[in-house]
């Protein structure tokens, strides 16, 4: 009877909070790590098809937790794919999510994604852990964080083609119908308010938790003196979100939501999906409110309800600044890897990407927020050539 696990977590009300390892609490035994990622997705970034990835990414979150509704679990977005944490008792319908979701995105998108489900009794064998905390990044949101190894060693365990993991998802078995129900992209590529946006990645490398608390304080110290804090770094700002009204920015969700369906029901979602946009442009524009919904204030919840920053043992953050605001940062962060302490990856690009996911517009909707043109994926390549070479 774990399966209410995540929802009976105390909630931190500081992101500065995670850091402080006595938050955390041990998944149950009985849990399964569900870790899927995008294999090639550096080449597909390179080909220009970065929007493609990050909503496959988030496809992935949707397709689970409309699976396995209305249980809440511990998940976290890593750009080009996701890891989350589900009870044994649903583990054959989160099966059945992924391996729709991967003939999904092989044929609306040109994309293989990779996907596993491992038991928290194969991971504690091998000596990781998953220990799970939450923190409120808005009055109506939480976001999970982790620590521990488990994900990472998953993550892991289904990258390894030398050595195929007996826990992936295969993919010679007849593909039903994932439910995407929530997953929306609607909105343009969001400017940098102060000349650019950083995915930022920092891994620290210290031996013991008390070493490796305080490698994170200092980081999260530094970035704050150099960005500010999280109202001037934040990425996504109400005033500069503008709905997409190109067909081309709207194909990603119409592909997603109509995957599978007949030609007739893909043009009619199109159609319906151009004229929703056009209607909340004019709803937001005029401050309008239908039902529960204050279209007014609608922008303001988007920009609070992002995941901006994050931990999965490592520390993820998307940043709004300036060029000078990261030099400082690359400065401070060499010298941390000078002495050892950590290794980190940048990627900088001009704007952000959302996607979104709507549980009820008026309060429970997440946005998922990576760098433009690769984020978090480019900055995880930076970061493991320092691994290799330090």
């Amino acid at each position: 009877m774990n399966c209410d696990f995540y929802l009976r977590l105390p909630v931190l009300d500081s992101f500065d909070e995670i850091v402080d390892f006595r938050h955390y609490h041990e998944l149950p035994d009985d849990w399964h790590v569900v870790v899927a990622d995008i294999k090639g997705s550096t080449a597909a970034i390179r080909e220009g098809r970065y929007k493609a990835v990050n909503v496959v990414g988030v496809s992935i979150i949707s397709a689970v937790l409309n699976a396995i509704k209305p249980l809440r679990v511990p998940y976290v977005f890593g750009g080009d794919g996701a890891s989350l944490c589900v009870p044994a008792s649903v583990v054959q319908v989160v099966s059945a999510a992924l391996i729709a979701t991967k003939r999904m995105a092989r044929v609306e998108f040109g994309l293989h994604l990779r996907a596993g489900i491992i038991p928290m009794s194969a991971i504690l064998d091998k000596g990781f852990n998953v220990l799970v905390t939450c923190h409120r990044i808005s009055p109506h949101c939480t976001q999970a964080a982790f620590r521990g190894g488990g994900l990472e060693f998953a993550e892991s365990s289904i990258k390894n083609d030398q050595e195929p993991s007996r826990w992936l998802v295969p993919d010679d078995v007849p593909a039903g119908e994932a439910d995407y129900t929530g997953l929306e992209c609607r909105w343009d590529a969001i400017p940098s308010a102060r000349g650019e946006i950083i995915s930022l990645i920092v891994k620290a490398m210290a031996t013991d938790d008390r070493k490796t608390e305080a490698v994170y304080r200092r980081v999260l110290d530094r970035i704050r003196t150099i960005y500010g804090d999280s109202v001037h770094c934040r990425p996504v700002t109400e005033d500069l979100l503008r709905l997409a009204m190109q067909a081309s920015s709207l194909r990603y969700e119409s592909s997603i939501r109509t995957t599978g369906r007949r030609i007739l029901h893909r043009l009619r979602y199109a159609v319906r999906l151009r004229w929703d946009v056009l209607a909340g442009c004019i709803l937001m524009r005029c401050g309008i409110r239908t039902g529960d919904t204050d279209w007014g204030t609608y922008r303001a919840a988007l920009a609070a309800n992002t995941d901006f920053r994050k931990f999965d043992g490592t520390l993820r953050l998307v940043l709004s600044g300036t060029r000078e605001c990261r030099r400082k940062l690359r400065d401070y962060l060499d010298g941390e890897r000078e002495g050892q302490h950590l290794i980190y990856g940048i990627h900088t690009s001009t704007s952000a990407l959302i996607t979104c996911l709507i549980h009820e517009r008026s309060g429970e909707h997440y946005h998922f927020v990576d760098g433009a043109d690769g984020g978090y994926a480019l900055a995880a390549m930076e970061m493991k050539s320092m691994a290799v070479t330090g």
